[in-house]
């Protein structure tokens, strides 16, 4: 692992990592924290956010959604972009359904652009053609010729909705027992935490279901028994679909032969973890026009550029020539589920693979387009063998 000079105010981390081939090669990931300004501007944070190690959730592990994803990803071949978002009605008095999304401009063109619509609570109630009993709503399963349909009931009035996948379209449908006495599910496997997936045999048919309340504009929830792509704004666990299947296939030739390299159908597209919608490709670059949309409590639409930034490595060899390369810009996190924008931060990743063995010595640049405000460079240097 060569030595790294950091001349950035950003934390960096370097590690070694492996391909779908078993090839190794070397990592530098940089991590920079923007605030934004009264003006809108962003500045480089007084306080820059240490590099996340771990998926973190935002409760319990498979219970709550993941709310920031690993840094320590060897390569993302597109953006992501990822929220920990609340979807909030400017002004602050509630109503039964608003819109909200993200759209990210390059000169004006679109790159990106997502819209959703929240709703308060909402139910699938039952309605049957004659009003059952208490004992044949316990074998209810023998009366359905007197069910009639399921009514999606008007949404209760709020002013704000965490945007997370437990109020997005999914979950699981308890399906009885097998031989065994073990019990049997019907999970969504884009989102096991959500809510509204209803079947026509096993959803109880006597007592309200309830309903997502994050939506797509162009695929609004209307039809009960009909399967919806999960929305949100926020990242996808590694165990969901559809990034799972991108990991490779773990069967017992790779338990006896590969084992531990990566499956050999593995692809780097497996650590891209936005929501499919949210992912860019080819990368961002910095200096696009990010527009948030019914995320803030005082305007119904907030904007502001990313930073016109551009990091590179010198790599030096042994014989002391300089190969200088642009990292790339991979990730771009905003931070913005609290009220005051002053609490909200933008957090940039860039990231540069480099193959080992060669270099001695490695300068990590910044070049900054326009002027920020920026502490003293640091360093942070640490080496990880994977």
């Amino acid at each position: 692992m060569p030595e790294l000079i950091n001349n950035t105010p950003f934390p960096n981390f370097r590690y070694y990592s492996s391909d779908s081939e078993n090839r190794e090669f070397g990592i530098v990931i940089v991590k920079a924290t923007y605030e934004i300004a009264p003006s809108g501007r962003l500045l480089v944070a007084e306080e820059q956010a240490p590099m996340v190690f771990t998926d973190l959730c935002y409760g319990a592990v498979n219970v709550t959604s993941l709310w920031h994803p690993s840094d320590m990803v060897p390569n993302k071949p597109a953006t992501d972009v990822i929220f920990n978002a609340v979807a909030r009605v400017a002004g602050g008095a509630p109503k039964q359904s608003w819109e909200c999304g993200v759209v990210i401009e390059d000169d004006g063109a679109p790159r990106l652009e997502k819209r959703l619509r929240v709703t308060g609570p909402r139910q699938w109630q039952p309605r049957w053609k004659r009003n059952l009993s208490e004992a044949e709503k316990e074998k209810w399963r023998k009366h359905l010729g007197y069910f009639d349909r399921w009514q999606l009931s008007e949404p209760e009035a709020i002013s704000e909705l965490p945007l997370r996948y437990e109020y997005a379209y999914g979950g699981e449908i308890p399906k009885g027992q097998n031989e065994n006495g073990d019990r049997l599910f019907d999970t969504d496997t884009r989102n096991p935490l959500g809510c509204g997936k209803l079947d026509k045999e096993w959803s109880n048919h006597t007592a309200p279901q309830p309903a997502p309340q994050i939506e797509s504009l162009a695929e609004p929830i209307s039809e009960p028994y009909k399967d919806y792509t999960p929305q949100s704004l926020g990242p996808i666990p590694p165990a969901w679909d559809p990034r799972l299947p991108l990991a490779g296939t773990y069967d017992q030739n790779w338990t006896d032969n590969i084992w531990p390299a990566w499956a050999p159908d593995y692809s780097f597209a497996y650590h891209n973890s936005a929501h499919p919608d949210l992912i860019v490709k080819p990368h961002l670059k910095g200096h696009e026009r990010v527009r948030l949309l019914g995320l803030c409590v005082n305007a119904d639409e907030f904007s502001f550029f990313l930073p016109d930034e551009s990091l590179s490595v010198d790599f030096v060899t042994e014989d002391g020539e300089i190969e200088t390369r642009d990292m790339i810009l991979d990730t771009v996190f905003l931070d913005v589920a609290a009220v005051s924008r002053r609490n909200w931060r933008i957090f940039l990743s860039w990231r540069i693979n480099f193959p080992p063995g060669i270099y001695e010595q490695a300068f990590l640049n910044h070049d900054r387009k326009f002027g920020l405000r920026r502490p003293e460079a640091s360093k942070l240097e640490i080496e990880v063998t994977n």
